[in-house]
């Protein structure tokens, strides 16, 4: 079932959450932070399936820890439960962060069970759903997840596949046959353009963008990518 990340300072509400889990799955394991800053960091370093966020936590709100983690790309759409004493935090909830659900304080374990066992069947169904691609190499084929690419760079004949996974980190693999145009058929996913002759990058990694400069920033890479002139125009228009 994947880990559970629960945001929230009261540790009554822990133990009550954690229990109400148990009983509903053993497979989860659930990993709770009182403050949103030290949550962010866990996200970022290992991978989450379901996050479970008070709204009024000891550092900040919960639904500012909710925004930074949409900003990430790995979870951009992964269920979020929102529980709070202020149900009319609900509206903005739903319309800023597109939460899966909203629990208000008190709640009983079976609102709690409903909610839980829905969004962690969404959760499931997201993961297998993560498409890849397999790129033939003479004697063995390589599989890579679409979303785990970051760019795509070539050299004459052979292109350099940069991928930076969440858990695994930044790693280049060489391969050879494949034209970036083939590649970019090959990915079939409009966050993929090709921004340069020589680069394609997948806008979901993008950090920082240097219009002055033509050239962006992806997120784990030191060396900006080179935003050629006759690519600007489109790829600007994408941001």
């Amino acid at each position: 079932m994947g880990n559970v990340l629960l945001v929230e300072d009261n540790p009554n509400a822990v133990k009550k959450i954690v229990q109400y889990i148990n009983k509903i799955s053993s497979e989860s394991a659930v990993v709770s932070f009182a403050e949103a800053g030290a949550a962010l960091q866990y996200a970022k370093d290992n991978e989450v399936s379901l996050f479970i966020l008070d709204i009024q936590l000891e550092d900040y709100k919960g639904t500012s820890l909710a925004k930074q983690l949409r900003q990430l790309p790995e979870y951009k759409y992964t269920p979020i439960i929102f529980e709070t004493a202020l149900a009319g935090e609900e509206l903005s909830a739903y319309r800023d962060v597109k939460c899966y659900s909203f629990l208000v304080k008190p709640f009983d374990e079976e609102e709690f069970a409903a909610a839980f066992r829905d969004a962690m069947g969404l959760s499931s169904q997201m993961n297998q759903r993560a498409r890849t691609i397999q790129v033939e190499q003479k004697q063995f084929i390589l599989e890579y997840t679409v979303s785990d690419i970051a760019y795509v760079e070539s050299f004459g004949k052979r292109l350099a596949v940069h991928i930076n996974h969440r858990i695994s980190g930044v790693k280049e693999d060489m391969i050879s046959g494949y034209t970036l145009a083939g590649m970019l058929t090959l990915l079939d996913d409009p966050e993929f353009v090709q921004c340069h002759k020589s680069y394609i990058v997948n806008k979901r990694h993008i950090e920082k963008i240097d219009k002055p400069g033509r050239q962006i920033f992806l997120k784990g890479f030191a060396e900006p990518i080179p935003v050629g002139n006759k690519y600007q125009s489109a790829l600007w228009g994408s941001l």
